[in-house]
């Protein structure tokens, strides 16, 4: 909204509210094949923000597509841009309330000095603003003080794909361990704290994204990116990649986006409601060094008819709980990505953790973990009403239903040995053991699949390489 009021202060209104039909335009096709495309919102909205930082188009071209758009995004821009608000929002104090106190300390002595004509330690403090990660945008009723954009320093993604894919690529660390950010900044570094506390002798990354934070965790996120690398209580360095994204990707987007930069042996998917509280980073490691076992985390959950989940201590289970799931990075392949509808978080682990099952590998708990971690309040979840509770979780579920409402035989409560196949060289695969006469074998770095059975009712792709053979 903020955005789409930004241009429409440089357009012309009379042609904006027209009515004038629009005619054919690139901007307009590209949305539209996205939204009839088994409607891709996430997708939809890569191409919203990527037109609002567009040069291709004047800004009343611009603002004309975006009130198009909202006729089937529904977030009333029309109404909106009518409205008194946008200006309610050039209030001095309004800004000020949302950042640190002390910032608002060093605005509000700016303000001093400048009645005072004053101008030297006034241009000071607005240059120890700006390197803090803040912008002063002088008004006849004050300043505004604004965290930078993000894209006025770094990088900027509008969907997840935008982010450099390092599957294929080697190790560079241990864990990478993923984090998504949307607000609540004491949380996040809370989390961030005792990650590095804990990190011990292990050489670990942090691959952070801001999903469209609103609060001043967008300010802490580009303070750690202009810094780099952090430090442990014992000067061990822990990497850090921070992706910032130009508005809400939603939940699965925000994952897959870190795990396509993850460049560790290991990924773990954490919550930023955990804080760590000692070395978990061995019982993961031991536990994802059987090659049987795909996933692994604290918490597991069961369920015997696909509807009703319950905690079980494991070892096997049906799903990892989200709160910290850890699998290797060269799974991405053969499991693939988190489907992307799911912009809320629920159910979103158990649905990729069936992945992992009709994959042929085992999901399970690890209570050494569990005793190393607190669990804190997850502040999404109960900052939203019992409507908006359930109405998130029923929508989640009709996208979990609708995947693997036929997934009974994965489940534990019905496992058989005799119809389980583990590994990849078993003869009851398709296509047999998959082995290659010399001949037969393509050439060195050229991918291809088989197509692998590890149930009698499922079958997935094995996507590979084959170096050169003398």
């Amino acid at each position: 909204r903020e955005y789409a009021y930004h241009l429409l202060t440089r357009s012309d209104r009379a042609h904006v509210f027209s009515g004038e039909p629009i005619g054919a335009n690139p901007w307009r096709d590209a949305f539209l094949a996205e939204v009839e495309d088994d409607l891709k919102i996430p997708r939809a909205m890569a191409i919203v923000w990527n037109l609002l930082r567009s040069r291709e188009e004047d800004p009343t071209t611009r603002v004309r597509l975006l009130l198009d758009f909202d006729r089937i995004l529904g977030f009333d821009l029309k109404n909106y841009l009518q409205s008194e608000q946008p200006e309610r929002k050039r209030d001095p104090e309004v800004y000020l309330a949302a950042v640190p106190s002390p910032v608002a300390a060093q605005v509000r002595e700016r303000g001093v000095l400048r009645h005072g004509k004053n101008y030297e330690p006034a241009d000071q403090i607005r240059r120890e603003l700006k390197s803090a990660g803040y912008e002063l945008r002088d008004t006849a009723r004050g300043s505004l003080v604004l965290p930078r954009r993000p894209e006025e320093e770094f990088t900027v993604i509008s969907s997840s794909i935008d982010v450099t894919d390092n599957t294929s690529s080697a190790d560079l660390f241990e864990f990478s361990v993923n984090l998504l950010a949307h607000n609540s900044r004491e949380d996040l570094e809370r989390c961030i704290q005792s990650i590095c506390r804990h990190s011990a002798s292990h050489h670990i990354e942090l691959v952070i994204i801001d999903n469209g934070s609103t609060d001043d965790t967008l300010a802490y996120l580009q303070q750690l990116a202009r810094h780099g690398d952090l430090t442990g209580d014992y000067g061990q360095r822990t990497g850090l990649q921070v992706i910032f994204a130009d508005h809400n990707l939603g939940f699965a987007a925000g994952r897959n986006a870190t795990m396509r930069a993850s460049r560790g042996h290991y990924i773990i998917l954490m919550d930023t409601s955990i804080e760590v509280k000692g070395n978990i980073w061995e019982p993961l490691a031991q536990t994802l060094a059987d090659s049987n076992i795909g996933v692994v985390g604290p918490y597991g959950l069961v369920t015997d008819d696909l509807r009703d989940f319950r905690e079980a201590a494991g070892p096997d289970v049906d799903a990892i709980e989200g709160y910290l799931m850890a699998f290797r990075r060269e799974l991405l392949p053969e499991v693939g990505w988190i489907d992307e509808k799911f912009r809320f978080y629920r159910l979103m682990d158990i649905y990729y953790s069936f992945f992992f099952k009709t994959s042929g590998y085992r999901v399970v708990t690890t209570p050494l973990v569990a005793e190393r971690i607190e669990k804190h309040p997850h502040r999404e979840w109960y900052s939203l009403s019992e409507d908006e509770q359930a109405t998130r979780s029923k929508k989640n579920y009709d996208i979990f239903r609708d995947r693997w409402h036929h997934g009974e035989s994965l489940l534990v409560a019905n496992y058989n040995p005799e119809d389980h196949w583990p590994g990849h060289d078993q003869p009851h695969h398709l296509e047999g053991t998959h082995t290659h006469p010399t001949h037969e074998l393509p050439p060195a770095g050229t991918m291809h699949s088989h197509e692998h059975r590890h149930w009698p009712d499922h079958s997935h792709a094995h996507p590979h390489y084959h170096e050169k053979r003398n």
